[in-house]
């Protein structure tokens, strides 16, 4: 697997909010349209029941979709989503991954998936992004 240059790295990084449990994330594979990133989860963002909490899981996939649709040099918002949870997990490395299926003139709509360290599904999401105008260099 070649390596994601370091200025497309600092692009798709813009897109992730600034909350510790999120500086882990290290971006495997990016074209536009698409994104791979691998994140080694904390105990920090665990539900009651010692698993992830659903929303720590949302926010990595609306992260891959917008880093997806980022790589298409837009900045950008999810307008809707629709997220399936399909195993609960306890904290590891996972991966998450969006491709987009359609790019129009002002949204784009991502899939996006989380796979557990055994590649199994953990979660997976469709989102629609709407764009805000191209990346400022």
């Amino acid at each position: 697997m070649e390596a994601v240059p370091q200025e497309t790295v600092e692009k798709l990084m813009g897109n992730v909010t600034a909350q510790k449990e999120l500086e882990g994330i290290r971006i495997l594979a990016s074209s536009p349209g698409s994104v791979r990133y691998e994140i080694d989860v904390p105990d920090n963002v665990l539900n009651y029941h010692g698993c992830i909490h659903g929303g720590f899981v949302s926010t990595m996939l609306e992260i891959a979709a917008g880093m997806a649709t980022y790589a298409y040099g837009e900045s950008n918002v999810a307008v809707s989503c629709a997220t399936n949870f399909v195993r609960a997990v306890r904290p590891q490395r996972l991966t998450v991954s969006a491709d987009t299926s359609h790019k129009g003139r002002s949204t784009s709509v991502a899939h996006c998936a989380i796979v557990d360290e055994r590649g199994r599904l953990v979660a997976e999401s469709t989102f629609t992004m709407f764009f805000l105008g191209p990346l400022e260099s």
